[in-house]
C-alpha cells in the first residue's frame, strides 16, 4: 500500500509538471490536462505508472481506424468519494457508464474505446465524456468522431 502512494505521489508530480493542450472544460492556467483522451497508454520506463508523457497523441478528433482512450485524473476528492465517468452519443444518449470509489489522496481513471465500434453503435460527431465527483460534474471531455 505504501508504494502505490508513493508511485501515485510520483505521477502527480510529473502531472504538475508538465504542460499541454487540454480538452477539459476545468483546467488552470500551468497545468496539465487532468481529463483528455488520446489513442493509448505506452508504459515506457516500464514501471507500472500510469505517467503522463506516456499518454499518446492527446487530441480530440480521431478516425475510425483508430482507438480512444478517455482519461481521467482525480486528485482532490476524499477518500471514500463517489467518481464516475460517462460517455454520450451525439444524440444525447448514455452509451457507457462506470464508477469507482476514490481510495487513495489520487485516483487515475481511464476508459477505452474502438472508435469504429462506437460509430457503428451511434455515429460519427460529437461525443462527450463527462466526469463526476459525487454525482457533481467536475470535466467534460468532448472529441469529435469521424470516418
Amino acid at each position: 500500500m505504501p508504494q502505490i502512494c508513493r508511485l501515485l505521489k510520483k505521477l502527480l508530480v510529473i502531472l504538475l509538471i508538465l504542460t499541454s493542450c487540454s480538452i477539459t472544460s476545468k483546467k488552470s492556467a500551468g497545468e496539465p490536462p487532468h481529463f483528455f483522451a488520446c489513442n493509448k497508454w505506452t508504459d515506457r520506463n516500464k514501471n507500472g505508472i500510469y505517467d503522463y508523457y506516456e499518454f499518446e497523441n492527446i487530441k480530440d478528433t480521431f478516425h475510425s481506424s483508430e482507438r480512444v482512450l478517455f482519461v481521467g485524473f482525480f486528485n482532490f476528492p476524499p477518500a471514500g468519494s463517489r467518481l464516475r465517468f460517462r460517455l454520450f452519443a451525439p444524440d444525447g444518449s448514455l452509451v457507457h457508464e462506470f464508477t469507482e470509489t476514490q481510495i487513495f489522496k489520487a485516483t487515475l481513471l481511464h476508459s477505452e474505446y474502438s472508435v469504429a465500434e462506437l460509430i457503428s453503435e451511434k455515429s460519427t460527431g460529437v461525443w462527450d465524456g463527462v466526469w463526476d465527483v459525487e454525482d457533481e460534474i467536475v470535466a467534460e471531455t468532448q472529441i469529435n468522431l469521424i470516418y
